[in-house]
């Protein structure tokens, strides 16, 4: 049985959902509603979200995801020769929120506004109990709410992996794509005294100001070379990596004091060109950690994490509904992607 059978039988996909075919294309495909059982509810999507530094990478013949590639070995935690771990057709998407529309469970109601990390798809069917920790607070739009589940604790655990060094210090943010501008947000949410925004697209940078963080044009200048003499070599604790451009974690690396951290949160595909392991990182013993959400920081359970990342939002100290979107209708979901290509578009949603 294929993942996305599985996915079926289980009443995780229903009804209008985006798929990526074996040839590489996108398109929205009608599936089937799964039966409820007792205790489950059947929640409608309002809107999802999509996520290109992952999803990109799963799209045309060319497509880079190791998934696609190898076979991932769970018990070793390797990635081994074999069958590719992932098959076709491919279903994905982990920014979602919606309303509840049938139930059986006494503890929902139907209306009620949730949100999650199902996928693009009109109907799924969530356990109770996952849908009584993933209420959409009244104050927050479905906007914010494709971005609690996921995406928002994705942010947070990075962060954690500074272990505090952004509190009191500058911080440097590389990538303002939809992680690298929360990413920023989070850390001066916890303490960081002031956060510099990279990038080379004008357009983001622009939102990033808007942010009220501090922003340098990657382009035009090196970055790290006029922060050290701005600010001292010895100022920057830590740096984010979060384009998943390998040539942007070699600048994370140099930006940093002696001994400082590189956050790396991006997800890179390939072999690491212009990542130059002999210079900076060498003299300056640079430490990199991987600050993905599929390894907590020890502080953390994905309860928790979700519920701080809920009060941020809440106290409006971090901007997520508010950050541009293009409005896709799902059935055009191919145009959604396509979009994707415009690196000066942010991000795009799928309206159902």
């Amino acid at each position: 049985m294929s993942l996305t059978d599985t996915l079926l039988e289980r009443g995780e996909i229903g009804g209008r959902t985006v798929r990526i075919t074996e040839a590489g294309a996108v398109e929205c495909h009608e599936y089937p509603l799964a039966p409820l059982a007792d205790g489950q509810v059947r929640v409608r999507s309002v809107v999802t979200a999509v996520s290109p530094g992952t999803e990109l990478t799963y799209i045309g013949r060319a497509a880079t995801n190791p998934y696609l590639h190898k076979r991932w070995d769970p018990e070793r935690r390797v990635f081994v020769p074999g069958a590719p771990t992932q098959d076709y057709p491919i279903v994905f998407g982990y920014r979602a929120a919606g309303t509840v529309v049938e139930s059986r469970a006494p503890s929902v109601a139907l209306g009620m506004r949730v949100f999650g990390k199902w996928r693009h798809t009109e109907y799924s069917v969530l356990a109770a109990s996952d849908v009584a920790q993933q209420l959409l607070p009244d104050e927050l739009t479905f906007d914010d709410g494709v971005d609690l589940a996921q995406m928002l604790p994705i942010c947070v655990n990075a962060v954690s992996f500074a272990d505090d060094a952004q509190r009191g210090a500058p911080v440097v943010v590389f990538g303002c794509g939809p992680i690298g501008l929360i990413v920023a947000q989070v850390a001066r949410a916890t303490g960081a005294a002031a956060v510099y925004a990279i990038d080379r697209i004008r357009a983001r940078l622009d939102i990033a100001a808007g942010l009220g963080l501090q922003t340098r044009d990657a382009s035009a200048a090196d970055v790290a070379l006029d922060l050290k003499r701005e600010l001292g070599s010895e100022a920057v604790p830590v740096a984010f990596e979060c384009s998943g451009n390998t040539r942007a974690l070699h600048e994370a690396i140099r930006v940093v004091r002696r001994r400082g951290t590189v956050v790396a949160v991006g997800f890179y595909q390939g072999e690491a060109a212009g990542l130059s392991l002999g210079d900076e990182f060498h003299h300056n013993g640079v430490e990199i950690r991987s600050g993905q959400i599929g390894n907590l920081h020890p502080r953390w359970d994905i309860g928790a994490l979700r519920s701080f990342g809920v009060e941020l939002a809440r106290s409006k100290r971090i901007t997520l509904g508010g950050l541009p979107r293009l409005r896709v209708p799902v059935r055009d979901a191919a145009d959604a992607f396509k979009a994707l290509a415009d690196r000066e578009q942010l991000q795009v949603a799928l309206d159902y």
